[in-house]
């Protein structure tokens, strides 16, 4: 895992256990202090192994104060230091009293931070720009097949409606056709009867005349019950 530095030159002004107590109430994982140093840090975890993973280690000498971090594999080295430098000015400004710091050195560090943070903000919004772009392309085919779709449907959907229509016609049509009344029938049986000296195959009649063999003896039974003629059995 690799690690990074922040080094901020200072001179300090007096002894440190002052600060040492102080940032010991914020909550650090480990402060360490001796004549000379404090060092502070904040663990983030421990590996399989039970080894501590650092977050951060910040180290006040007399004439320096250091940040130290690491930045896990899969990390943008720019998004790490993002992430820790307010960290690290706001334990520079709790440390006021007890150092003097170059502004010039702070304000180094802190340009460099939004020199990448531009640099971050232009890369991202031409990405997002392309992207943008694409989608937007994107967008707009697939508005145009939806409206396709969309006019095909209603289309399809009015030619099927008007097949409909047509077809329920033609089909009352061939009923009305087909259909024979009950003296249209009665007569068109006698008719046929006479024709052929008294006698009648139903299934022929029925299809010459395209009339149901039901409907065909429904006609012979109205014949027979009004008298115009008698069943004949052989």
């Amino acid at each position: 895992m690799a690690e990074e530095k922040i080094k901020v030159k200072a001179h300090q002004k007096k002894g440190l256990q002052g600060l040492a107590t102080l940032l010991g109430s914020l909550g650090f994982t480990k402060i360490s202090y001796s004549k000379d140093a404090l060092v502070i840090e904040k663990i983030r975890g421990f590996d399989l192994k039970g080894n501590p993973e650092l977050e951060y280690r910040i180290t006040f000498k007399p004439d320096f104060v250091e940040l130290e971090y690491d930045v896990p594999p899969k990390k943008n080295k720019r998004a790490r230091r993002l992430e820790v430098l307010p960290v690290f000015l706001n334990v520079l400004q709790l440390s006021e009293d007890y150092y003097e710091f170059r502004p010039s050195a702070v304000y180094f560090e802190i340009n460099s931070v939004l020199t990448e943070i531009l640099k971050l903000m232009n890369k991202d919004a031409i990405v997002l720009s392309t992207e943008l772009s694409e989608v937007n392309s994107k967008y707009r085919s697939q508005t145009a097949k939806y409206e396709n779709i969309v006019r095909s449907s209603e289309e399809n959907a009015r030619i099927l409606i008007e097949c409909e229509r047509k077809r329920d016609e033609l089909a009352k049509r061939v009923e009305q056709l087909e259909k024979m009344s009950d003296e249209a029938l009665k007569e068109t049986l006698y008719d046929w009867i006479k024709l052929h000296n008294g006698s009648l195959n139903v299934r022929e009649f029925s299809r010459l005349h395209r009339i149901a063999i039901p409907r065909v003896e429904e006609g012979l039974n109205m014949l027979i019950t009004e008298g115009y003629i008698k069943r004949r059995f052989e």
